[in-house]
């Protein structure tokens, strides 16, 4: 069986192999001697990398480590309608197929491959605090209390751990350990499995999202980011994979039901359209419009208000998809009231007329040509969902500087396919107050797959990270 890989560079640096019997998680005991470290190093052999989400099907293979390093093979395919539905394959034997002929078209040689599982629906990866203890009771402690880590039965599940190393709290006898802990339902791991077994492929580790997308834009990152803390958005089809890593170790994993579908709903809704045909208005003329977003809120809270001020949490919390029409008349002053005549009587229930106001005219609009206006109609369509999506977002950074106030969040890093929306790094820098930008899978990489063409390679780099993490997985680990 093949195993859910957590394993990392830490101090220990060891791997789990957690096997099932009889409905409890059996892992070997604690020898009474301390057994040897295993050391692990890359072979330099070829993998491929399979990523099989809602959306798409993702195919890297590498060969080589090190400075030898390199990508030699790439497909990507559309995955067939309602073939994943929440992570889960629901017919392993036509997803099988559907691998065969894209390793077939994109000339991939490697039978050795790396597979990850995901989604809300059976799948978790979390970090949890422990009183400090010792392997053999870290094993026990995760073998009987794993339930309520879970919002599944733990009676039918795969499962793997590994104890995160933090030297200052290794330090500190106060203090509790994290452990990072990875649990998939059976049937799950079960149908990737088979799958790719009848795809022609040898499993030999099955592996999660947030630590292969850790090794391919941190690991293998020749930036700088991996000695940073670094906030790692996944944007997929059915949800978002938010993963925070400090010093290129996960410290905080969550899941946010919002992805690259709200998105295509929202313009679909919005413009009456079918979804497929919203997906390709949201592929073309999807823009985040940074000059109609602060219009947005001037119009809600004045050009010189803020949401905090207003007693609101955020401008998302209003609906901004109608604003209001500015004022035409300004701030003047009220009229002075008009006295009556000496020998007039006066009429307590006359209206005193306005006076005549000369209204400045309005600068003259700059016509907007058919397909501006559709960028824009697109992108008012996208709003409220995209004021959604920062509020988790900020929610998600404002707890890891609650839980660990002495760090300081250094990047935001955008991945996967809703990443290629133009102007979202420049939005979520402007929204959350850190630099972002968009992940460059393959920017330290030496590509040499054919089947692609630079600018196709170019333009689903950020796509292909949880793929390449996989793939790359022996040459950063080693096996």
């Amino acid at each position: 069986m093949a195993r859910i890989g957590i394993c990392r560079r830490t101090t220990e640096k060891r791997a789990r192999t957690v096997a099932k019997s009889g409905g409890a998680i059996a892992t070997k005991k604690a020898s009474p001697r301390p057994a040897p470290v295993k050391t692990y190093r890359p072979t330099g052999g070829s993998f491929v990398g399979v990523d099989i989400g809602t959306h798409a099907v993702k195919l890297v293979e590498v060969t080589g480590s090190g400075t030898n390093l390199k990508v030699t093979g790439l497909a990507r395919e559309r995955t067939p309608e309602g073939l994943v539905v929440q992570g889960v394959i629901q017919d392993p034997k036509s997803m099988g197929q559907f691998i065969k002929q894209m390793i077939a078209k994109s000339g991939i040689r490697s039978r050795k491959a790396v597979v990850a599982v995901g989604g809300t629906a059976g799948m978790v990866v979390r970090v949890v605090e422990v009183p400090k203890m010792s392997t053999g009771e870290l094993a026990d402690t995760m073998k009987w209390q794993i339930e309520q880590y879970i919002p599944f039965a733990a009676s039918d599940v795969e499962m793997a751990y590994q104890k995160i190393d933090d030297p200052a709290a290794d330090a500190d006898p106060d203090a509790q350990m994290e452990v990072l802990i990875a649990v998939a339902q059976r049937d799950m791991v079960s149908g990737h499995l088979e799958a790719l077994k009848l795809a022609g492929l040898e499993v030999v580790t099955v592996d999660v999202e947030p630590l292969a997308i850790g090794r391919a834009l941190l690991d293998l990152s020749k930036t700088g980011l991996k000695a940073k803390t670094t906030v790692v958005i996944n944007i997929g089809a059915s949800g978002t994979e938010v993963g925070i890593y400090r010093d290129g170790v996960l410290r905080f994993p969550r899941t946010i039901p919002l992805g690259g579908e709200a998105f295509t709903r929202a313009v679909a809704d919005k413009l009456s359209l079918s979804l497929e045909a919203a997906e390709d208005e949201k592929v073309e003329r999807g823009e985040v419009l940074l000059d109609l977003v602060e219009q947005a809120q001037e119009d809600m809270f004045g050009s010189s208000g803020d949401a905090a001020d207003n007693g609101i949490s955020s401008p998302w919390d209003v609906d901004i998809s109608a604003p209001l029409p500015p004022s035409l008349f300004g701030d003047s002053a009220p009229a002075a009231p008009v006295e009556a005549a000496p020998d007039e009587e006066v009429n307590p229930f006359a209206v005193t007329p306005e006076p005549m106001v000369e209204v400045p005219s309005a600068p003259e609009a700059v016509a907007l040509t058919s397909s501006e206006q559709r960028v824009r109609d697109v992108f008012m369509a996208l709003l409220p969902v995209l004021g959604e999506f920062t509020m988790e977002l900020r929610r998600s950074v404002d707890y890891f500087r609650s839980k660990y106030p002495t760090e300081t969040v250094d990047h935001l890093l955008l991945c996967g396919g809703g990443a290629n929306l133009r102007g979202f790094d420049a939005y979520l820098e402007k929204e959350i107050g850190l630099p972002a930008s968009v992940a460059d899978t393959f920017g330290s990489i030496n590509v040499t797959a054919k089947s692609v063409t630079g600018a196709q390679r170019t333009a689903l780099s950020s796509a292909f990270a949880v793929a390449m993490g996989l793939a790359s997985r022996d040459a950063v680990i080693g096996s």
